[in-house]
């Protein structure tokens, strides 16, 4: 039986389990962003807010975005991070077909969340016009047998959007990729 996005609580179990680093490789994937304390991170797709919790330990005069388009995701994440140590963390509400990613972010970061979007070209084109030039755009998904969109799919995509691919990780993570890409 799957586990509906709507089940935050639920989802924690997974998303936040303490075996996430054994076949995640959470350590690889935060050192390979080598992200800055003044960041500005757009992460979408956040869920529980995984991430977004492990950039905020990193990112202190940064911002931290954790942008999710399930409303109870959302709901979720906002009590999650309403205490004072989250201030330069902020939730936002999204639509499946638009990051609405907010000015200022200079890396846009989506992990195990680029297979769920349905009209990706339109995303990736949102994406273009909701950055800077000099985005820096990660994505982590699977690979080999677990992949709904191919790691090769996935860069055709980014490519045919008009990105150029930067990097691409497919050893640092047991079972997912590392795609680095920026505006071309």
């Amino acid at each position: 039986m799957g586990i509906s996005f709507s089940e935050p609580e639920r989802l924690k179990e997974i998303f936040d389990a303490e075996h996430r680093e054994e076949w995640q490789k959470t350590s690889h994937i935060m050192s390979s962003l080598a992200l800055r304390e003044n960041e500005v991170i757009a992460d979408i797709g956040a869920g529980t807010g995984y991430f977004s919790n492990l950039f905020s330990q990193t990112i202190k005069s940064g911002k931290v975005y954790a942008i999710d388009c399930e409303p109870n995701m959302v709901a979720y994440m906002k009590n999650r991070f309403s205490e004072s140590g989250f201030a330069h963390l902020t939730v936002v509400q999204s639509e499946a077909d638009d990051p609405c990613i907010p000015a200022g972010v200079n890396t846009v970061f989506l992990a195990n969340t680029y297979r769920f979007i349905l009209k990706r070209n339109e995303f990736l084109q949102k994406m273009r016009e909701q950055t800077a030039p000099g985005t820096r755009f990660v994505f982590v998904d699977f690979k080999g047998s677990h992949a709904r969109v191919s790691p090769q799919m996935a860069m055709d995509e980014v490519q045919g959007a008009g990105f150029k691919v930067l990097n691409f990780d497919a050893e640092g993570c047991p079972d997912h990729y590392i795609l680095t890409f920026s505006a071309a």
